[in-house]
C-alpha cells in the first residue's frame, strides 16, 4: 500500500512523514519546482520579514546540496 500523504496518523497522534517531505524536495530537482504560496497568492510581496524565511532558505540549501551530491560529471567534451 502506497501512501502519498505528508501527515500520517500514529498512536501518538498525527505526525509528519519525513519520507514524503524528502521526496517532495527531491522531486523538485527534476521536473517540478518549489514555490511559496504566500507569494503566489499575494499574501506577501517579498520574503523579507516572513517568519518562514529561515526554513525556506534551509530548504533551498538542501536542494542545492542534494543536486551537488547526486550529480556526477561523467565526461567533458571540448568542441573547438
Amino acid at each position: 500500500m502506497i501512501k502519498n500523504e505528508i501527515k500520517i496518523k500514529s498512536e501518538e497522534g498525527e505526525v509528519f512523514d519525513k519520507k514524503q517531505i524528502a521526496l517532495a524536495i527531491r522531486n523538485s530537482t527534476f521536473d517540478d519546482d518549489l514555490r511559496c504560496s504566500l507569494l503566489d497568492d499575494g499574501i506577501l510581496d517579498k520574503c523579507q520579514g516572513c517568519n518562514l524565511r529561515y526554513i525556506c532558505d534551509g530548504i533551498d540549501q538542501v536542494v542545492d546540496s542534494y543536486v551537488d551530491k547526486t550529480t556526477e560529471v561523467v565526461n567533458n567534451f571540448d568542441f573547438e
